[in-house]
């Protein structure tokens, strides 16, 4: 991906320097640099020396090489050589593990495999200019390489990042793109989230309409809109060739494609297809996402010969030895009113509705068995009797949760939301879920897999690695927002995973970020997070501290984003209107943080009138209408269900007030969900007459500059809204 005049500025600006890093500033860090004296000199008639021409890994370092320097370089069978960068196969290494030494003569890789082969190239591609990633040609006439022997191997075998590509469809190109920069971080598994209620991702031969009808959502789908996918048709999935081609793609980076579909519940697109797969019975209690009647029933037999049917597709087409099938989040109450599942307990002896979902897990580990694959599940799959010994646990709930999975004998991947769903907020003012934690990135680097657990060596065996986890519900907007959560935080995981403990230092860390990393994230097209500045208001100065010693922090002093053409912090600013200034870090024209103010600052100045809130749209019955009159603004009233053309809610003044804009929010208070999607605002100078406004735009509408006092504000309901119910916040009204 290219970004154009600033990524040549970037590039070149490596070129002039013309000399190597004294700091090597490696991601993930490697378990053992020992520096040499000299360099190594690239130049014209540097070759590649490996057994088969043909190796892929000698194919990519040749074409990155190619890219980067101004003279071809030749792929050779010869054996060793001056100016060469040789190939050897030694067995005494450890699985994925390199040893890469730099001398004045030559550079050599050795390996024991082809993820230790891969490896090896990118951590010397590391060594060079960070536009070397970014296939833009830099025309180097040469560039020297410190000496340097670098022994390295991965402290864990699973290292891995899980992409829900159900709730947001990512298109092949961007999988291929996470695929490139998950490998150039050593990350080794790609855990796809396939299906889920918004959409089904994956082509089914046996049964067609699971993406002609399944994988998409919209006004007139099977699937409702949700997560502001809006009333157009909204989706897409992935043929069983591409999904072939996918996978050897990620095979040739040393990646694993984990395919996941989420049963019994979080099963909305399959259920809807095909219909009778449910129990038929109700409940007053949504699931986790807010759906309904998304659950299959465990007592149909029939059921089991479709998942099988499924299953035996997915297993011809995943060479991995792993099928997902989530067993998170199931609404019980189906089952409970339900004559078949009832049925089951009675037979089987069970006690408690929760059995069952024991019951149906066992039942397709079976099968899953029966297709030569193991079963893998989060961790709700240990919860109701015991799994076959080769059964593979996700730890997603807690720490706890992998001790249990680990105490009962399971194969366990960590996957703590608390420091590993990279789609929580990195700090409150940014977006985010918050409901696992605020996760900063010292807070995702300071995880180990192991952190309080008392396990025997047997134990700890069992802890086969780590993972990064992205739910997507709320990566439709911005573009490439998913990149913002996921990256830095990733390179974190991703030393977790590789470097040895005692060997991981956040400081370090971040200096090697900053130093060259964040250099290297860019020339490989990735939108990362900037980090802002902090900003605080002293005796009449604002003191702003960088995120780092190099950054660039531009601002502006009228409250609106900074751009690249605002001014450059550079010193002492005195000023009497702090709450005018906003901030943020440039890292290039095109990348840059979030705006911040002063953060001990007020910036609103909200005017909170009397006022009294008149609807007919039901409401929940633990929400109170009167606390939309509270100007609380943590505060939120939800609808009952989801809500119908014509409905109003309307917040009535005591007074007309005279303002400037009044905010009509909706939705989450941090978090775009079930806010108003169809809908507009209207407002009244009598509280009899009204004026139409604006339509409501991803939740939000606005009055702009009233002619004079409003009486009155109306939200008109045209359509339903995009989940199962409605939240509406108090006005803010300046």
């Amino acid at each position: 991906m290219k970004k154009g005049l600033v990524l040549l500025v970037l590039i070149f600006g490596n070129i002039i320097s013309g000399m190597a890093e004294t700091k090597l500033n490696i991601v993930p860090t490697p378990n053992k640099i020992v520096m040499g004296e000299g360099t190594f000199m690239v130049k014209r008639g540097l070759s590649i020396s490996t057994e088969d021409v043909r190796d892929f890994s000698a194919l990519y370092l040749q074409e990155k090489l190619n890219g980067a320097l101004d003279f071809p370089v030749q792929i050779t069978t010869a054996k060793g050589g001056k100016n060469t960068i040789i190939f050897i196969t030694d067995s005494t290494i450890p699985a994925e593990g390199y040893k890469l030494t730099v001398t004045p003569e030559n550079v050599t890789i050795a390996s024991s495999d082809m993820g230790g082969k891969y490896y090896g190239v990118q951590t010397l591609l590391q060594l060079f200019p960070a536009g070397i990633y970014s296939g833009a040609s830099l025309r180097l006439k040469e560039y020297p390489l410190e000496t340097v022997t670098i022994e390295d191997a991965p402290r864990f075998s699973y290292r891995g990042f899980m992409l829900d590509v159900s709730r947001t469809f990512f298109d092949l190109d961007y999988l291929r793109s996470y695929i490139d920069w998950m490998s150039a971080h050593k990350l080794n598994r790609l855990h796809l989230h396939l299906t889920d209620d918004n959409g089904w991702r994956i082509e089914i031969k046996k049964y067609p309409e699971l993406t002609t009808k399944g994988a998409w959502r919209g006004k007139d789908e099977l699937i409702p809109p949700t997560y502001l996918s809006g009333d157009e048709r909204y989706g897409g999935y992935y043929t069983q060739k591409e999904m072939k081609e996918l996978i050897k793609y990620a095979q040739e980076r040393n990646i694993m494609i984990i395919p996941e579909f989420d049963l019994p519940g979080h099963s909305l697109s399959s259920t809807k297809v095909f219909g009778n797969v449910t129990c038929g019975t109700s409940t007053d209690t949504p699931s986790a996402c807010g759906e309904f009647d998304n659950v299959w029933c465990v007592g149909k037999e029939s059921n089991y010969k479709i998942l099988e049917n499924i299953i035996k597709e997915l297993a011809s087409v995943f060479p991995c030895p792993y099928v997902n099938i989530g067993g998170d989040e199931v609404i019980f109450d189906y089952w409970r009113q339900c004559p078949d599942c009832q049925a089951v307990m009675e037979r089987e002896g069970f006690k408690d509705v929760e059995e069952l979902h024991g019951y149906f897990v066992r039942r397709m580990e079976k099968i899953i068995n029966k297709y030569g694959k193991v079963m893998m599940g989060w961790d709700d799959i240990q919860d109701f009797g015991g799994l076959n010994p080769t059964s593979t646990v996700v730890a997603w709930r807690s720490q706890s949760k992998g001790v249990e999975s680990i105490k009962k004998g399971q194969p366990t991947i960590m996957q703590a939301a608390q420091y590993l769903y990279v789609d929580m907020q990195y700090t409150p003012a940014e977006r985010g879920h918050s409901w696992a934690a605020i996760i900063p990135l010292d807070r995702i680097y300071s995880y180990d897999p192991l952190q309080d657990m008392e396990l025997t060596p047997e134990e700890e065996k069992l802890v086969l690695g780590v993972q990064a986890g992205l739910w997507t519900e709320l990566m439709q907007f911005p573009p490439r927002f998913s990149e913002y959560q996921v990256f830095p935080r990733l390179c974190a995981v991703a030393e977790t995973g590789w470097s040895a403990k005692e060997d991981k230092n956040y400081e370090d860390f971040h200096s090697r970020l900053v130093n060259k990393h964040y250099d290297r994230l860019y020339s490989m097209g990735i939108a990362f997070r900037v980090e802002p500045p902090k900003v605080v208001y002293e005796d009449s100065e604002l003191k702003v501290t960088l995120p780092y010693p190099s950054a660039v922090v531009r601002y502006t002093t009228d409250g609106t984003e900074p751009t690249s053409v605002s001014k450059v912090y550079s010193g002492k600013i005195i000023t009497n209107t702090p709450e005018d200034f906003r901030f943020s870090t440039f890292f290039s024209r095109d990348l840059h943080s979030i705006a911040v103010a002063a953060e001990n600052v007020t910036l609103h100045h909200y005017i909170t009138p009397k006022v009294k809130v008149e609807t007919d749209i039901p409401i929940w019955e633990k929400s109170k209408l009167e606390d939309l009159t509270t100007y609380n603004f943590n505060k939120r009233v939800r609808s009952k269900e989801r809500l119908q053309a014509g409905q109003t809610l309307t917040y009535i003044f005591d007074e007309p007030i005279e303002c400037n804009t009044i905010h009509i929010p909706t939705g989450y208070t941090n978090i775009p969900f079930y806010g108003v999607s169809n809908g507009y605002v209207e407002y009244s100078y009598d509280g009899v007459n009204f004026i139409k406004g604006e339509e409501f735009y991803r939740y939000h509408a606005y009055i702009r500059n009233p002619e004079k006092g409003v009486k009155a504000v109306r939200i008109v309901i045209t359509g339903p809204n995009d989940g199962y119910s409605c939240n509406f916040q108090n006005l803010k009204i300046e």
